[in-house]
């Protein structure tokens, strides 16, 4: 829909009908910077071909708390999202409610696959790098 600040009216599509349809969508203002497919093995068959997305978090959604820090997974399935968005690693922050980034103890920003398989998540707060792996 064209909204109403750039000349439509919430309901018609207009101009808007050439566009392509978003196809996934994340909440606004959490500023999402690190992409990895993972092609390992060392998590569930899920997550193969997937996709893991660092969020670094948010730092304009006042008077609301800030959110983001977290990584994401999304499946795909023949190069396309075939599911919703789910958390995979939270509690970056390391505090319950965040009202300014400086509350925010870590702020996930990149993502690599390691050799075995094992996916890992850097932030740009305190240098940190994370290891996760899978075991049963």
């Amino acid at each position: 829909m064209l909204a109403p600040e750039y000349g439509g009216d919430g309901k018609t599509v207009g101009r808007c009908s050439s566009v392509s349809p978003t196809v996934i969508g994340f909440p606004a203002h959490m500023a999402p910077d690190g992409l990895l497919f993972y092609t390992g093995n060392k998590f569930p068959a899920k997550y193969k071909n997937g996709a893991f997305i660092a969020f670094h978090g948010s730092w304009n959604r006042a008077p609301l708390p800030q959110k983001g820090f977290f990584v994401v997974f999304v499946p795909f399935k023949d190069g396309k999202p075939s599911g919703n968005w789910e958390i995979f690693a939270d509690n970056f922050a390391g505090v319950q409610t965040v009202q300014s980034t400086d509350d925010a103890k870590y702020r996930p920003t990149g993502l690599a696959q390691g050799p075995d398989g094992s996916l890992y998540v850097t932030d740009d707060s305190k240098g940190t790098v994370w290891k996760i792996s899978y075991g049963k």
